[in-house]
């Protein structure tokens, strides 16, 4: 048998061009821009620790809080840090007493939680943030999960 060479045509050669232009895509995405992208966040990303609150919870919630767990951004699912510390107080309220004045009152079976959280915080111009994407503000209410709670926490204060 004759094997006869067969000469390429131009659906070929488009076929060839396509698969070699896809693939310095699949290469420049992959390795150059994600590399840079990358290489930005975790040099300027720093261990910090935070202090935030939960209101207004019953015991098994804070029996639930645990130190050395972690905790997820509840909108984001990225691991906003490490709960380093959990303290609790029973939580109180002012009401008006017959004299017009206040008289401080504790909720029954309601406590207060504060709890530290050391995570890779990333101070931007914009403010700071979690890994690069969860902005964090003092101040502001976020809803978060642990393993075995979903509280709404309080940030109060962010050490720089």
């Amino acid at each position: 048998m004759k094997v006869s060479k067969r000469r390429p045509n131009i659906v070929d050669i488009l076929i060839i061009l396509t698969l070699v232009a896809v693939v310095v895509l699949a290469i420049v995405k992959t390795g150059v821009v994600n590399r840079a992208e990358s290489s930005g966040v975790d040099e300027s990303a720093e261990k910090t620790t935070y202090t935030a609150f939960v209101d207004k919870v019953r015991m098994p919630t804070v029996n639930a809080l645990h130190e050395g767990d972690l905790i997820f951004d509840d909108k984001t699912g990225v691991c906003i840090g490490e709960i380093k510390t959990v303290a609790y107080e029973p939580l109180f309220y002012n009401l008006p007493d017959g004299s017009g004045g206040m008289v401080r009152a504790q909720y029954p079976d309601y406590y207060r939680v504060t709890m530290s959280i050391e995570g890779s915080v990333i101070e931007k111009e914009d403010g700071y943030f979690v890994d690069g994407v969860v902005e964090l503000k003092v101040n502001s209410e976020m809803d978060v999960f642990t393993k075995y709670v979903k509280p709404t926490i309080k940030v109060t204060n962010i050490e720089m």
